[in-house]
């Protein structure tokens, strides 16, 4: 099977890979089969991927790798939905924001979060009320040391340079202007 994605083009998978989602994801009703698969190489984050609706793709965590103290419990009812019956088929994802240009404010949503039933591939979305939707990922303490290193990490490109030149431009305007 393959699906044509804006995101990633064509992916190919077997219906085996295919989580069910029946109720959908909340404001996403119509997109109930998703794909699952990482962001990147050892990466903490993944993709969730619409079947459905090609064009949809979140970025997930597991929750419990960021906030080590997390507990909840899955109501009886989520789990006779899910056919869960083991605790090591279980597996939990939550949907990651990430603001524009200020991926140090990355949140997700707690409040949320997506069961899955790794042995049959059902998943559910469950509320959580004593949760936040939109929990940091990043502690307000760590962000500046966060924004150190990923502008490290940065290559330069040709748009950055360009950027560079006219902001230095502006700024010779603008002291022409004082001037």
């Amino acid at each position: 099977m393959e699906i044509h994605g804006t995101r990633f083009g064509v992916l190919e998978f077997e219906e085996n890979e295919i989580i069910t989602i029946e109720d959908g994801l909340l404001g996403f009703p119509l997109s109930k089969r998703f794909l699952l698969f990482p962001y990147g190489q050892d990466s903490s984050f993944f993709w969730l991927q619409s079947v459905d609706e090609p064009e949809i793709a979140f970025i997930v965590v597991n929750p419990f790798d960021f906030f080590a103290d997390l507990e909840f419990s899955i109501q009886d009812e989520d789990t006779r939905t899910l056919g869960l019956s083991r605790s090591e088929d279980v597996e939990v994802f939550s949907l990651v924001t990430i603001p524009e240009g200020r991926p140090e404010e990355m949140r997700t949503n707690l409040a949320g979060p997506v069961v899955v039933n790794t042995g049959n591939r059902r998943g559910k979305q469950i509320l959580i009320k004593e949760f936040s939707p939109r929990q940091p990922l990043i502690p307000r303490e760590l962000r500046a040391r966060y924004l150190n290193e990923s502008d490290r990490r940065k290559p330069v490109t040709k748009g950055s340079r360009r950027r560079s030149r006219q902001t230095e431009k502006q700024r010779s305007l603008k002291v022409a202007a004082v001037g």
